[in-house]
């Protein structure tokens, strides 16, 4: 397997970060990772190790004020620069890669992002990958309350920030939990403005799932507490080629669940790739 890092400008001239790992020899095909609020690109290991091995090529990007690249933390002015950051990205992923299929696997916040990225580009794609997805969000900010306070707080105090306190619903993995917890590279605490992004884009997104035509398929736990509605996307997608698994028990970071839920996880995604090629 061959790692690399590198930089590329996004919207506005930002710097942005992205790594690749490859296999040594023979690539059958690309997915792009979206990572979710406040992580990382680096936070999807179990991904890599199962898929690389097998010939695929990942290339994951932090997202603007996430991780190691450029931008206040956790926060954006509009959540569309995520989406035009991702289409920069793709179209170098095209330029090195020419001539290999693209899948796109957006977790949580990235799920919304590869969704409206898929709306706009999707005649480019070889299928959409979507994890710890749904309709609307939960944790913190999945009451009528706490939606009206992100919406006031994100206007008069945007770069304000709160911590959602959600460490303990992402994974029944202990040792994820404490990974995500001591990760400095992991925000914790969210602007009320990029929260604020994220309400708005969920609305937005379930009007705009109809509209994807190419291949998809959907992996979120019964137990996600941070997303919630992953039940209804099936109503909302229209695309002929779609399959849904929702995993009894699960939390909200599927690839990161305990050992032998994970495995059955990512040999389902594994499974429906080679499938799609």
């Amino acid at each position: 397997m061959i790692h690399n890092e590198d930089y590329f400008k996004g919207k506005n001239g930002l710097k942005l970060y992205y790594q690749t790992w490859r296999p040594d020899e023979n690539p059958r095909a690309i997915i792009q990772i979206v990572h979710g609020i406040v992580e990382h690109s680096g936070r999807y290991f179990n991904v890599v190790n199962e898929l690389v091995p097998k010939g695929y090529i990942i290339y994951a990007s932090d997202q603007r004020g996430h991780g190691k690249s450029e931008g206040i933390k956790a926060f954006v002015k509009n959540f569309e620069y995520f989406v035009d950051d991702q289409k920069t990205f793709f179209e170098l992923i095209k330029e090195k890669e020419p001539d290999l299929p693209i899948f796109l696997l957006g977790h949580s916040m990235g799920a919304l992002v590869a969704i409206l990225f898929a709306t706009k580009y999707q005649e480019g794609l070889q299928g959409l990958i979507l994890s710890g997805a749904g309709t609307k969000a939960g944790g913190g900010a999945g009451n009528i309350f706490a939606r009206g306070l992100v919406k006031l707080m994100a206007k008069i105090r945007s770069k304000s920030k709160i911590d959602p306190r959600t460490t303990d619903l992402i994974s029944h993995d202990p040792e994820v939990v404490k990974a995500y917890i001591e990760d400095p590279l992991v925000h914790k605490k969210s602007t009320f403005k990029l929260i604020g992004e994220l309400l708005k884009s969920y609305n937005k997104t379930t009007n705009l799932l109809g509209r994807i035509k190419v291949p998809t398929l959907v992996q979120c736990g019964s137990d996600d507490k941070l997303v919630l509605g992953a039940e209804d996307l099936d109503k909302l997608m229209k695309m002929e080629d779609k399959t849904i698994k929702i995993y009894k028990g699960l939390y909200h970071e599927v690839y990161n669940e305990l050992e032998e839920d994970r495995k059955t996880v990512l040999n389902d995604l594994t499974e429906w790739l080679d499938s799609h090629l």
